[in-house]
């Protein structure tokens, strides 16, 4: 599929003058999203309300149909060119990946289109418009991909385990008039049972007629600009047109040591009309955590406890000092594990263990640290209902290749990338396409991946930036866990790294899956830059975690430094791109940006 897009993307930039530059949006946001159009008018009871109805928006490599062509990007900020009138105009919107199928669209005008580029640049939403809420604030919901398929994927809810709940519905702030239906009494069952990626609601005891069942199946979660936790889900039961929205978006909150946990939902499909925070929506949920039974006498009693140097916040893991909670992303079920017998070998421990379901069983936990950032853990394959020594035997992991990859939520220690210099290679099965992979001298921990045109390379058709976590060797093969920043997710690679500055390289996916061999299915790639003046880790790959060595005086080579868009914006937003008009531009004009870089790097304004 990724060769597929690459000649869909050939044939565009090959399509432009030559000299034109190319600005393009990353394959996540490619495809087909949904975003309200109409709802709510009035003062928000049910007689004043309207349909809710939906626009497509279509996102290709380089256009948003509906709104213009990629003209410039500056980090989350988009310039649109938009020809459809008499004349050439302007408009800036930041676009912000907040789950593979949730993203934000922020802009102080969509409606204005500006005759200047410097014009539109001047109504970038800056972070005091996301503050004060003056910015325009678009939800876009996934609904299909490019080729027409449909890309609502399964993901984990936030939201864990057994709850009964209070509701209401309507507008609160108004007193009693403006309710419009309300569960008094914590009757009502809320639970994300059997399958973690969705809510099951049965409402009871209401003034509307009941018992009621539902379904929301959920989009994904993520923290807001106001530190808000937020939430969004599908309601596939709603048509569109209804007077109910197809997607919600809300806000949740956990009170600690309480079992408590309020939600509220906006009235639409936005997240701001009639939604104020946890407590105060348009609908809101009062949940009450259902208490477990009692632990069995041989696990309260037992003194058991995991490492210190475990312990803390990895990605979807939390480790304390006798509990383990963690997620099973095969049957998307949450897990307690209590510590129950240290095997005294620093990985092997017999827990006891529960989903957040309640089904309970004895089992092996086995933990690994691969660097200082990285943590990788397996449960056994034949848990029993009673403790067993024997839990924790070779033969109870099968093929010993079911881990789970875990990077730190606060990196402890910055890690030098595997592959330190320039690597370019062509990708395999799609000849004229090239790949170069490349660590910043000078931060190198970050890893650049672009794929381009072999024979112009400055038609760049997908960038990506990469922040390495840690690297282990096994099996003579080189496992790299990696943080993509531009859409908040982790990615495992596996190479093999030959004599000669040859390396093969192939994705593993998030749980750095074993058994691939990048030597035969990967891409292989030639060093074309000799490695900067930092240690090189290609002979000692597991000592990963010891700390990045101090800032290189090398010097960045060209190829660095045409672009920069992984820095953060400290100025407004005209002041710098990232490259000449758009990512990446032909050769003469980058020259004069190159220059335009060094002399501002010397005076250290970028």
């Amino acid at each position: 599929m990724l060769y597929l897009r690459l000649l869909v993307w050939v044939s565009v930039v090959l399509s432009l003058p030559q000299g034109r530059c190319v600005c393009f949006f990353p394959g996540e946001l490619q495809g087909v999203w949904h975003t309200q159009v109409t709802g709510h008018i009035g003062d928000g009871r049910r007689v004043t309300r309207s349909p809710i109805t939906y626009q497509e928006l279509t996102i290709h490599s380089d256009t948003i149909l509906q709104w213009g062509s990629c003209h410039q990007r500056l980090d989350d900020y988009i310039l649109l060119t938009d020809r459809s009138g008499s004349t050439l105009c302007y408009r800036c919107i930041q676009l912000e990946v907040v789950t593979p199928q949730v993203v934000q669209v922020w802009s102080t005008g969509l409606q204005t289109c500006y005759t200047t580029e410097a014009a539109a640049l001047r109504t970038c939403p800056t972070p005091a418009h996301l503050a004060a809420h003056t910015a325009a604030h678009l939800m876009l919901y996934k609904s299909k991909t490019t080729w027409g398929e449909d890309a609502i994927t399964t993901v984990d809810c936030p939201l864990n385990g057994r709850f009964t709940f209070t509701y209401q519905v309507g507008d609160a702030r108004r007193g009693k008039t403006g309710l419009e239906n309300s569960c008094d009494q914590p009757t009502s069952e809320f639970s994300n049972c059997p399958h973690g990626f969705g809510f099951s609601i049965t409402y009871r005891d209401c003034t509307f007629p009941t018992p009621r069942n539902g379904s929301l199946q959920c989009l994904g979660s993520w923290v807001g600009h106001d530190r808000h936790n937020y939430l969004a889900v599908l309601d596939s039961s709603v048509k569109i047109g209804s007077y109910v929205p197809r997607y919600k978006c809300g806000m949740f909150r956990e009170e600690a040591g309480t079992g408590r946990v309020f939600v509220a939902f906006s009235e639409d499909s936005t997240c701001t009309n009639g939604l104020y925070s946890p407590t105060d929506g348009y609908e809101t949920y009062v949940l009450t955590s259902v208490p477990p039974p009692p632990l069995p006498p041989d696990v309260t009693s037992s003194s058991c406890t995991f490492p210190r140097s475990l312990r803390g916040h990895w990605h979807h893991t939390y480790v304390a000092d006798d509990t383990v909670v963690f997620k099973d992303y095969h049957n998307y079920r949450t897990y307690t594990a209590r510590c129950v017998r240290d095997l005294d070998d620093g990985e092997h421990y017999i827990v006891f263990t529960r989903t957040h379901c309640g089904e309970w069983n004895y089992n092996c936990l086995w933990l690994k640290r691969r660097s200082a950032n990285v943590l990788e853990f397996m449960l056994g394959l034949y848990p029993r209902e009673t403790f067993d020594t024997n839990l924790c035997e070779p033969d109870k992991f099968g093929d010993m290749t079911s881990w789970t990859t875990q990077g730190k939520s606060l990196l402890e220690e910055p890690t030098t990338c595997p592959i330190v210099g320039n690597y370019a290679g062509v990708l395999p099965d799609a000849p004229g396409y090239c790949a170069q992979l490349y660590s910043d001298c000078e931060t190198p921990q970050l890893m650049y991946y672009t794929v381009s045109d072999c024979r112009n390379t400055t038609y760049v058709y997908e960038q990506r930036e990469y922040q390495c976590l840690g690297q282990w060797e096994e099996e003579g093969r080189v496992y790299a866990l990696t943080y993509r920043r531009d859409i908040h997710t982790y990615e495992c690679f596996v190479g093999l790294i030959r004599t000669g500055g040859v390396v093969f390289i192939k994705e593993a996916g998030a749980r750095c899956s074993r058994g691939i061999q990048p030597e035969v299915l990967g891409m292989k790639l030639y060093r074309k830059a000799e490695s900067c003046a930092v240690e090189d880790l290609t002979s000692e790959v597991n000592q990963s975690s010891q700390r990045s060595p101090e800032r290189s005086s090398a010097t960045r080579p060209p190829w660095l430094r045409t672009t920069k868009p992984w820095k953060p914006i400290t100025a407004r937003p005209g002041h710098r791109g990232s490259g000449c008009k758009g990512l990446f531009a032909s050769h003469h004009h980058c020259i004069f940006t190159l220059i335009v870089a060094l002399i501002a790097s010397t005076l250290n304004i970028i």
